[in-house]
């Protein structure tokens, strides 16, 4: 029934020690079928394959999306990163990726060569985008402008940025993903932006470890709690959840280029 779009599964199993059949079992309990993990290494994407198997074992769809996340523009700017167009076969999406001047983990002329590096690999291998962006929102928008992606397959996940930028990423026709940062009390205006959104351009997600909804905000955020985003979506947008859960998936399945799965 449910869909979380964004995770980061070997992070919670090796940093959170959380085994993958905890998270499973917690998937199962609460309807979630579905789980996008975010690979940012290689060694996310190895992890990801080790333990594909678990996953459809108990019927549960999982996919991977693989780039290099803003905060290691520093780290792989002059590496090879051949991987992901090696694994192109088996990834649905390249991402995240994107811009973040919150914190000052790359230098801003790194990212941004990395952004668009990870654009024109999403463009030669036709693969949708999934984006990061924090206090860099704008930039971001100039850059995928830049490649001429309006009407494209581009995912804003998380989205935290100001309202203006949101009214432009809609009017690209592009999608926003909402997290448990919805459910916190001060996030009006990520309330807003979910009001505004059109329904056909609405995901919602984890991104566990981190971010868990209310009432489990301050634990470590598993995928399965995606159902309280959902839940408290419903509520807000005055829909029954599982016509909200419906839409989302017609979404998935759109966005994903998933039809003939």
């Amino acid at each position: 029934m449910f869909i979380d779009t964004h995770s980061h599964i070997n992070m919670i199993s090796t940093e959170k020690d959380i085994p993958v059949e905890n998270i499973i079992d917690e998937l199962k309990q609460n309807d979630v079928d579905t789980v996008v993990d975010i690979c940012g290494s290689e060694e996310d994407f190895i992890f990801h394959k080790s333990v594909g198997k678990l996953f459809s074992d108990n019927k549960i769809d999982f996919y991977a999306s693989a780039g290099i996340h803003p905060h290691e523009a520093d780290r792989y700017v002059d590496t090879d990163i051949s991987w992901i167009k090696n694994i192109s076969k088996e990834i649905f999406a390249v991402g995240e990726i994107g811009l973040d001047f919150f914190y000052d983990f790359s230098s801003v002329k790194n990212q941004e060569i990395m952004l668009r590096t990870m654009v024109e690999q999403s463009i030669e291998l036709n693969l949708p985008l999934l984006i990061h962006g924090r206090c860099g929102e704008e930039q971001i928008l100039k850059t995928l402008e830049d490649y001429n992606l309006k009407n494209g397959r581009v995912l804003f996940h998380c989205y935290t940025g100001p309202l203006d930028i949101a009214e432009r990423i809609l009017a690209n026709h592009w999608l926003i993903s909402f997290s448990g940062i919805l459910t916190f009390k001060k996030s009006e205006d990520v309330r807003k932006i979910l009001m505004m959104t059109p329904r056909d351009q609405i995901f919602f997600e984890t991104d566990s470890p981190f971010l868990a909804p209310v009432p489990f905000r301050g634990s470590v955020n598993t995928p399965a709690k995606v159902r309280f985003v959902y839940e408290y979506a419903a509520n807000l947008l005055d829909i029954d959840v599982n016509i909200l859960a419906e839409q989302v998936r017609k979404n998935f399945i759109n966005f994903f280029n998933l039809n003939n799965d």
